[in-house]
């Protein structure tokens, strides 16, 4: 593997200029993602570094996509502030490649993704052209946001080399609750029953837990208010819903981290609607799993990817996996886009961008 490591954005832009093939990576934290397909030269943006702008009064951070994570989270948490799309691997991803793989934590829950945070971005595509797409205010208007579009799409389209988004204030204080119900169908209608009501919840993810399956729910909030607010919450549920058994949990970084404990060789995120997940779940068994944003997505580890491949093309679903040596990180039922491919013409009409 011929791996280069541009200073630059003019170097990056001769790079792809020379390149057959070329392929984007950062510090590696992704796996199944970092290998370049078809021997095509890998371009380490990791000395693409740095925070070029933070207006904290503004709520606005312009950051290079090479930049850690947690250099990104450090600097925000200095302002009491954060990204409330809750990045991934904040100990070892780049910016840019969370965006490239959507990976958004459990904290999305309540103001979304990173397509609802991005304001926009600079990019060299498959010509060697260096420009910017959308804005670094929150208030731009218009026309299709490519900044967008970025988001999830593995650098096929074009690399990322500067990044902006907009952050919120955090807050201070969290309270963590467990609910626990014997029968899957009884913790989904508990998500339903939640997402109908106006909890305002930080987080809501759903795991196996012994032979049980645990809704774990996370409320923000100041010293004030988040105590009474947990008590409504908490009688609610038990109202209306009659969970086994409600346990208050330790709120720690480990509880809120969906990937945490799935240790298999391979590690796959699926994107799915909550009435999708019995089906779903009865055919992924043998895998460690979490579903996470109200059930609307799951993360899988595993040791046999091909179960996996097997039960995403029978519920018609797709995955990406993020950890294992694998051909494609695509895998399961094939995403057909004609929107995507006018782009990927437009912008890498020569197909060097894998």
């Amino acid at each position: 593997m011929t791996v280069c490591t541009p200073a630059t954005v003019d170097d990056l832009q001769a790079l792809v200029r020379d390149s057959e093939r070329i392929h984007a990576i950062g510090k590696g934290s992704k796996t199944a993602l970092h290998c370049p397909a078809n021997g095509a030269v890998a371009a380490d943006l990791s000395t693409l570094s740095g925070i070029i702008e933070y207006q904290p009064s503004e709520y606005t951070v312009t950051v290079r996509a090479g930049t850690p994570i947690r250099e990104l989270a450090a600097a925000l948490r200095e302002q009491g502030q954060y990204l409330p799309c809750d990045p991934l691997l904040p100990h070892a991803a780049t910016i840019g490649g969370t965006v490239a793989g959507n990976l958004s934590g459990s904290r999305r829950y309540r103001y979304g993704g990173l397509r609802d945070f991005i304001l926009g971005a600079e990019v060299v595509d498959g010509l060697g052209r260096a420009f910017r797409v959308g804005g670094k205010v929150v208030k731009n208007a218009a026309g299709f946001d490519l900044s967008k579009f970025l988001v999830g799409s593995l650098g096929a389209y074009a690399i990322m080399t500067e990044l902006t988004f907009k952050v919120f204030p955090d807050v201070p204080r969290f309270r963590s609750l467990g609910f626990d119900f014997e029968q899957l169908e009884d913790a989904l209608a508990a998500i339903y029953f939640i997402n109908q009501n106006i909890f305002e919840l930080d987080a809501l993810d759903l795991v196996p837990h012994e032979d049980r399956w645990r809704l774990l729910t996370r409320l923000a909030g100041f010293d004030e208010t988040l105590p009474q607010r947990v008590e409504r919450f908490s009688a609610a549920m038990t109202r209306h819903i009659s969970p086994f058994s409600i346990a208050e949990l330790d709120d720690s970084a480990a509880l809120w981290d969906p990937l945490a404990k799935l240790t298999g060789a391979y590690l796959v995120k699926v994107a799915l609607a909550p009435k999708q997940v019995p089906d779903f779940d009865r055919r992924i068994t043998a895998a460690q799993r979490r579903y996470g944003v109200g059930g609307n997505l799951v993360w899988l580890a595993t040791e046999d990817i091909r179960q996996i491949s097997d039960a995403l093309n029978a519920s018609g679903l797709t995955g990406l996996c993020l950890r294992g040596a694998i051909d494609s990180p695509v895998i399961g039922a094939p995403l057909e886009n004609v929107l995507a491919a006018r782009v990927k013409q437009v912008l890498d009409p020569h197909g060097k961008l894998v």
